[in-house]
């Protein structure tokens, strides 16, 4: 039996109330955020439950739990992007077919500066208005415009 340190909740004791609704509906919209932003459905996945692990017992605390998760798994793929290496990609087994037109702008989208692509995932995969977004990525709401704008610009150029 595991005996709690000072200022440590026992497991027994931890609050979970809410998150299994708050899991269902959030689950979705933060996997697709996190695997545009990692370019993994494996680390995605990781993220999300990550996240949630570390949100769970506090769930019923929080004023907008939606929103603090989105906030929070914007954050850890942020730390991923810090921590990992530039390891090439393995390639992809032969069965596996994906429509070009989306490889291709996964493949843009991951060439992109982390800010410019956070910026333009949550404005176009989220739909968050530009305040929202400048709360979460720390900036200004006309660094948002200039960083979607930017990024929208470079997305152009490698599409085309």
């Amino acid at each position: 039996m595991k005996i709690a340190m000072a200022g440590e909740v026992p497991v027994s004791e931890v609050s979970w109330a809410g998150a299994d609704a708050v899991y269902t509906q959030a689950y979705r919209d933060l996997l697709r955020v996190a695997y545009v932003l990692t370019g993994s459905g494996q680390a995605a996945e990781d993220v999300v439950h990550d996240v949630f692990c570390r949100v769970g017992p506090r769930i019923a605390e929080l004023d907008n739990p939606a929103a603090y998760l989105r906030v929070a798994v914007v954050n850890q793929c942020r730390a991923i992007h810090r921590r990992s290496t530039r390891a090439p990609r393995p390639d992809r087994p032969a069965d596996i077919v994906l429509d070009t037109g989306l490889t291709e702008l996964r493949d843009a989208l991951q060439q992109l500066p982390a800010r410019q692509r956070t910026a333009i995932v949550l404005r176009y995969l989220c739909d968050l208005p530009e305040a929202e977004i400048a709360d979460i990525l720390d900036c200004r709401p006309t660094t948002v415009r200039t960083l979607v704008h930017r990024g929208l610009a470079d997305l152009r150029t490698r599409i085309s």
